[in-house]
């Protein structure tokens, strides 16, 4: 008869597994404890290297010593090849040797993309995601589906005598790829010498069990302990240690508390609950040829066991929950949740927090030990960030993608930069890594880059490459820049050593440039290589020994992929760095030890024999625990099951026994967020299902508990009331205050005075996005400069090709926006229109005007004194668009406006530029324009809509042109005069017309606060 023995969820596993061990109460006859040099002669499997670790630990603690002859303890799969050495099995097992995981991936990602591409457009290819990485996550769910077929033993031939049966046509185009793979694929693996990894495994598996079976007696005392026997050949290794004579097997769990019609229910080939969490325990069962009465207890059960019993029963038998206060009396339950705490958090970040301060608590219990169980990554690394605020270290085990490790991020950003040939935004990401040194001087390396910034990244972009940012720093003169600009930092030095930057990054990335010079694919091995020396160049040598585990993973991700390129498609330059985090960034990066020994962050499978005193088990929504089954891309359900295939619910059902398993804890919490991206979330099946055993009250009073832990979570960041901000008004010095603005500067004087003292009193001025697409700024000064040439090269009459020659000036100005090829084609297709409608403008006005004259600056002085007595003169400058000098001894003043122009109450109130152009203008203040009275001030809107422009006169009834530009110049003089006051600030939004848009200096104003108020508080 087998020897098969169970442990409880509440107790304690490998604990209890290792004073049975010690006791003889797995082995009849064999009780070390009495002589402890006879524990050498057992071995012990278990599920995973991380419990034969903590396993070594509970021998020593139940030993009560601190040295121990411990047994040979190996993680199930991972059998010892050595003790294989002499058996019969050893030239079977020389050869051949496993695919690596990388290389199988390139293999398959090559067949996968030569299918897609011979699929026709009406066969089925709209429906096969395209580009790399959907072709290598395509791949991995190839090799998935070939694990699963050489787990369960099916031949190719089985694919031959499957038929989709009424599905998706989609499913008949898969099958036959999947046909034509797996053949293909095996054939390739014959060729080369290897075996798929988990035929390998399965064949170690099933040698280890046939060399114990034939060993009998002689193989000593062999205990399997943890396993549920998921895969047949680990079932099969458990069937062969059971039946050793001096042979056991341990399982995690087993339900001894359901009625056994219910049990009986779970593994039936046709009505079984692969969703059940006993579902695999009583497969195995049947594997081992026994029942659930010849399994024998280590532990006693508890209230905890007959409440998760009837929680998770199957569907089929839960109408006896009508009889649940018979049968599970409700002090039993009261008894069994004592424990537990339900945490519902608004959101993941409260949840976050929620749990780091459950963690942080267990510490100030003596010895007290806590674990978060999560599924969810997102969650772990939330709680990693929040613990950092109690100043607890604390690793998440399962580690970190390389992808978002610092060296990883560093590598896709280099694959970036060269495949967007030095776009501004990643080429500053990069640049600006803190491991990105460039074999420079740091500080040296600080300033090149502040002033490569500044020269080249910020605002348009420049020229593709390196050729580019050369370009852009040799028109950068910093003697062009004065006043409020930030670029007047700029020095000759400064530009030098951003030069020597730049010849860094360009020998860096020499080998991806010379690529990227090349048409069509590339051979990935080329492409590998050309991205690992730029990698190198840039933040230095990568090696498998290094001390950093990320750099270590990195280099051997690196050596991997490199060693399997050749199988591989060839990508472009573009492809490849799509698929940069795939190839190299999915790989983890686990800690090199448990930086906290009393509290953990644990996967499910991780946590299934690790034993704490407070266990939160995190993230119970459905979605995330358990996790959405995902359908197969190749197989459909009904061919999985025709295969003998496990289905998605297989995946729910291994999610509850791990929640059941976790579930033993002395203090159980419970946790999730009521919204998770925004929508509603759904608790977890598996929480409300306790909730539903528990009755309402106990569900409340453990909600209640929960609601402590909230509303801690809420506090902690609760901070005292700050007054709300008021609106700004600073009052610098008469010294300090502007002597010279613009024309265009008095309108946002009128309407925003605070944003004068930031750039003139401050002398802040805003720093354009990096890569920043062209807007409006950028078409208008365009046009503008089109325009102002063509005035300017025919100021009195027009040639007869006008049109055209107006289109060669317009195409020299939008050149630089080339750049930009979308923005570009819509604004030269307005500019034409702009441009037809403009020849006309000009023979129309031309009929009146003697001369005009663009683009032309001004200034006058204006005496305050008469205002204010003793206050200084003002400046006040500007660049008229056109003004024309009338036959009628009088001028017009236009301006160009791509947008919509100002109404005449704007005009005469808070837009009088042309006003003041025009009060300039008759006081002689531009060159080349007599000082004339002004008989039209008119705004030319120039959009390149279908009219291509509008002419919009700014007229009154009773005022004329002159008239209004004097009314505007005595407003400005008593502006100018009221803010030779000391006591006068510099008020943020002072027009409340233009309160509804935030401009360059409101962050500064916190208009975002202090316009939240009343408007009496304004």
């Amino acid at each position: 008869m087998p020897r098969v023995l169970t442990i409880p969820p509440t107790a304690p596993f490998l604990a209890t597994l290792a004073g049975a061990l010690l006791d003889g109460r797995l082995i009849p006859g064999y009780a070390p404890r009495q002589d402890p040099m006879a524990l050498a002669d057992a071995t012990v499997f278990l599920p995973t290297r991380r419990a034969c670790r903590l396993f070594a630990e509970a021998l020593r603690v139940a030993a009560k010593t601190e040295a121990l002859l411990l047994p040979r303890i190996v993680p199930l799969g991972d059998v010892d090849e050595d003790a294989l050495a002499f058996c019969e099995d050893a030239p079977l097992l020389a050869a051949p040797h496993a695919i690596a995981p990388v290389h199988r991936r390139l293999v398959l990602a090559s067949l996968v993309g030569r299918w897609r591409d011979t699929l026709k457009a009406g066969e089925g290819r709209a429906a096969v995601a395209a580009g790399p990485a959907a072709t290598l996550a395509l791949a991995d769910e190839l090799a998935a589906l070939f694990d699963d077929l050489s787990t369960a033993g099916v031949p190719v031939s089985r694919l031959d005598g499957l038929t989709p049966r009424e599905l998706d046509p989609y499913f008949e185009i898969s099958l036959d790829f999947v046909r034509i793979a797996r053949a293909g694929f095996d054939a390739y693996l014959a060729a080369a010498g290897l075996v798929e990894p988990a035929v390998r495994r399965d064949a170690l598996v099933d040698a280890e069990a046939r060399r114990l079976a034939g060993l009998g007696a002689a193989a000593g005392p062999v205990i399997a302990g943890g396993s549920t026997g998921s895969m047949p050949a680990t079932a099969r290794l458990l069937t062969a240690i059971s039946r050793l004579p001096r042979g056991a097997v341990v399982l995690p769990g087993l339900d001894l508390e359901l009625e056994d019609s219910a049990f009986a229910l779970l593994a039936d080939p046709l009505d079984g609950a692969p969703d059940h969490p006993q579902y695999g325990l009583a497969r195995l069962l049947r594997t081992l040829g026994i029942t659930r009465a010849d399994v024998d207890p280590l532990a006693v059960s508890s209230g905890r066991e007959l409440l998760l019993s009837e929680a998770m029963r199957q569907a089929e038998t839960s109408d006896l929950w009508a009889l649940l206060p018979d049968r599970l009396p409700e002090a039993t339950r009261a008894e069994a949740s004592a424990g537990l705490t339900i945490v519902e958090a608004d959101d993941p970040r409260q949840e976050a927090l929620a749990v780091a301060l459950l963690l942080r608590e267990a510490l100030d219990r003596p010895g007290a030990t806590a674990a978060l169980v999560t599924p969810d990554r997102d969650l772990a690394r939330r709680v990693v960030s929040e613990m950092a605020r109690f100043g607890v270290a604390l690793d998440d085990s399962a580690g970190t993608p390389l992808g978002e490790a610092p060296v990883g991020r560093l590598a896709r950003l280099v694959a970036q930069v060269a495949a967007e040939a030095c776009a501004p935004v990643p080429l500053f990401a990069l640049l600006s890594h803190p491991l990105a040194g460039f074999g420079l001087d740091p500080a040296l390396k600080a300033e090149a880059l502040a002033a490569l910034e500044l020269a080249a990244l910020r605002g348009p972009r420049p020229r593709a490459g390196v050729a580019g940012l050369r370009a852009a720093l040799e028109a950068c003169d910093p003697d062009a820049f004065r006043g409020a600009d930030p670029r007047r930092r700029l020095t000759d030095a400064a530009l030098h050593r951003a030069g020597l930057l730049v010849d860094q990054l360009e020998a860096a990335l020499s080998d991806l440039s010379a690529l990227a010079g090349r048409s069509g694919p590339l051979p990935l091995p080329a492409l590998v290589a050309a991205h690992r020396a730029a990698v190198e160049a840039i933040c230095g040598p990568l090696d498998e020994a290094d001390e950093d585990p990320a750099r270590a993973a990195l280099a051997r991700a690196f050596g991997a992929v490199g060693e399997a390129a050749a199988v591989g498609p060839d990508l472009t330059l573009a492809d490849y760095a799509d698929a940069v985090s795939s190839l190299i960034g999915d790989a983890m990066v686990r800690p090199e030890g448990e930086r906290h020994m009393r509290l953990r962050i644990l996967g499910p499978l991780e946590a299934r024999l690790v034993q704490v005193d407070r266990v939160v088990l995190g993230s119970l929504v459905e979605g995330a625990w358990p996790q959405q089954g995902e359908t197969d891309p190749w197989l459909s359900r009904p061919m999985r099951l025709d295969l003998g295939l496990d289905l998605p619910e297989r995946r729910i059902g291994l999610s509850s026994h791990d929640f059941v398993q976790a579930f033993g804890a002395a203090e159980v919490m419970l946790t999730y967020a009521g919204k998770v991206g925004g929508t509603q979330s759904v608790p977890s099946r598996f929480l409300k299902r306790l909730e539903t055993v528990l009755g309402p009250e106990l569900a409340a009073a453990a909600r209640a508990r929960g609601s402590r832990w909230k509303a801690a979570a809420v506090a902690l960041d609760v901070a005292p009331p700050v007054p709300r901000a008021t609106r700004p008004a600073p009052a610098p010095p008469l010294a300090l205050r502007p002597r010279r603005l613009t024309v265009t500067e008095i309108e946002t004087f009128l309407r925003d005075p605070y944003s004068i003292f930031a750039r003139h009193v401050l002398r802040l001025q805003p720093l354009d996005p990096l890569d920043a697409a062209p807007g409006a700024a950028e078409r208008g000064s365009a046009l503008h400069a089109a325009l102002g040439a063509f005035t300017a090269e025919f100021p009195r009459t027009l040639p007869p090709d006008a049109l055209e020659r107006l289109l060669a000036h317009g195409r020299a100005a939008f050149a630089p926006l080339a750049v930009f090829p979308a923005e570009h084609a819509v604004w030269w297709a307005r500019f034409q229109r702009v441009a037809g409608f403009v020849v006309e403008f000009e023979r129309r006005r031309r009929m009146r005007c003697e001369t005009i004259v663009a683009e032309t600056p001004g200034q006058i002085d204006l005496p305050l004194a008469r205002l204010s007595p003793g206050a200084a003169s003002f400046r006040l400058a500007g660049r008229a668009d056109r003004i024309e000098v009338m036959r009628d001894g009088t001028l017009a003043i236009l301006d160009y406006k791509t947008g919509t122009a100002p109404t005449a109450r704007q005009v005469a109130s808070l837009s009088p530029q042309l006003a003041l152009e025009a009060a300039m203008a008759t006081r002689g203040a531009f060159r080349e324009v007599p000082p004339l009275p002004v008989s039209e001030i008119t705004y030319v809107e120039l959009k390149g809509g279908a009219a291509g422009g509008e002419e919009k006169p700014i007229r009154y009834k009773d005022r004329t042109p002159t008239d209004v530009a004097e009314t505007a110049l005595e407003g400005l003089l008593s502006l100018l005069a009221a803010f030779e006051d000391e006591a006068q600030g510099y008020r943020s939004l002072a027009a409340p017309q233009w309160q509804g848009g935030f401009g360059d200096y409101d962050h500064l104003a916190r208009v975002r606060e202090w316009a939240l108020g009343g408007e009496e508080e304004q």
